[in-house]
């Protein structure tokens, strides 16, 4: 952002001309158009968005040369290919062109997220735009993208400039631990960063609950899982059922899932015929009690009526079109982590908490290296304090507590 601010002071934007910013999640979308907005000179000349959603408008765009260059009838929902068609197009001289005549500066995060299919977008538009990238080898999840092909072209085509001072804390503990991980060495337990052994559920459960009681109180809350596994499931139901002996709780914790589950669970709750007129869909949907899946179905057969004289809709249809309306809902939901909530370490990037709980399975896949890079990414969510509630005592013998 210090860079970016630098050049814009030198390099002033001309009249139509704004900041395309791209990052993967929609996690980070939403905290770099709260970061962008604190910059005088960008007030309102910002373009936010992952870069899936740019590749789809790009490739919609220009339809018909992607068509040409053999991506012709790409469904929404084919990230992939899209992407892959973006890629294409932006080797393009034209579509680069047309792309800088709007956008001469690109603002990329996370990029150590990216594919390589998305990877070739970015490289296409650095032949045009002034790129200012931000990337965190050990915080990709992903161990298909090991060695990483963001970081590895990166380091090729400009000198890299390491930041190692703190944004999110400033507390020693939390600091200290974090550091460790990424070292391959043993975190130090205290106060504010907290490592304790809960063999069993009830026990952590009730930690759970103490903690939520002691340093809960109007805080954001996460309670951070690497898999949501019997363990994590069963001490958040203790939590939720139960006191502890000092009369803290009960507890509940409202787990995230995402749009893809959530629209999964709600399409069990209708029994869609093969061919549905308009009224009987409206009846399942007002029966199945979501207010916002209900209105953007209706909005949507409202309009297919009126522009398409539409009055009866396939059971794929309306299918596609609920799985659409429930991932039209992460990209407009607004960052508000206030509260108490639980998600897995994936479920957490990108975010950042007052108190994290994490809970450590016995059993996690993975290499040692991957255990660390996730217990890093849990960690490092928090602000004040973080708690570690380790289910096997053998856990502290090996990778990441050891």
């Amino acid at each position: 952002m210090q860079s970016l601010d630098d050049h814009l002071n030198g390099t002033p934007l001309r009249d139509g001309q704004k900041v395309l910013a791209l990052t993967f999640m929609h996690g980070s979308r939403r905290r770099l158009e709260e970061r962008l907005g604190r910059l005088k000179a960008l007030r309102g000349r910002t373009d936010c968005s992952t870069i899936d959603s740019f590749a789809r408008r790009l490739v919609r765009r220009w339809s018909s040369l992607a068509a040409t260059l053999g991506f012709a009838d790409i469904e929404q929902d084919q990230y992939e290919r899209v992407c892959d068609a973006a890629g294409a197009l932006l080797q393009i001289k034209e579509v680069c062109g047309w792309v800088a005549a709007t956008f001469p500066i690109l603002l990329l995060d996370e990029a150590q997220d990216m594919t390589a299919n998305r990877l070739r977008i970015v490289e296409g538009l650095a032949s045009r735009l002034e790129v200012f990238a931000a990337a965190d080898e050990f915080q990709c999840l992903k161990e298909e993208l090991r060695p990483n092909p963001a970081c590895a072209w990166l380091a090729q085509v400009c000198p890299v400039e390491e930041l190692i001072q703190p944004r999110r804390t400033n507390i020693a503990e939390l600091l200290d631990a974090a550091a460790a991980i990424r070292k391959g060495e043993p975190p130090e337990s205290g106060k504010a960063f907290k490592v304790t052994l809960t063999s069993k559920p009830p026990l952590a459960g009730a930690w759970l609950n103490g903690n939520l009681q002691w340093y809960g109180g109007g805080k954001s809350v996460a309670v951070i899982t690497p898999t949501l596994g019997a363990f994590a499931q069963a001490a958040v139901a203790w939590a939720a059922q139960n006191k502890t002996t000092k009369g803290s709780g009960p507890y509940s914790i409202l787990w995230e899932e995402t749009e893809a589950k959530a629209a999964a669970s709600f399409l069990a709750k209708i029994a869609l015929r093969d061919v549905n007129d308009i009224p009987s869909v409206v009846a399942l949907l007002n029966a199945a009690g979501d207010f916002r899946a209900t209105r953007d179905l209706s909005d949507w057969m409202a309009t297919q009526r009126r522009a398409r004289g539409k009055a009866t809709f396939s059971k794929y249809e309306i299918e596609q079109a609920i799985e659409q309306g429930f991932a039209q809902r992460r990209r407009t939901r607004k960052e508000d982590e206030k509260g108490w909530r639980g998600m897995t370490v994936h479920g957490a990037k990108n975010r950042e908490f007052d108190n994290v709980i994490v809970l450590w399975p016995a059993a996690i896949g993975g290499s040692d290296d991957q255990k660390r890079r996730l217990l890093y990414n849990a960690v490092t969510r928090a602000r004040e304090r973080c708690l570690v509630l380790v289910q096997a005592k053998a856990s502290f013998g090996r990778a990441p507590f050891a």
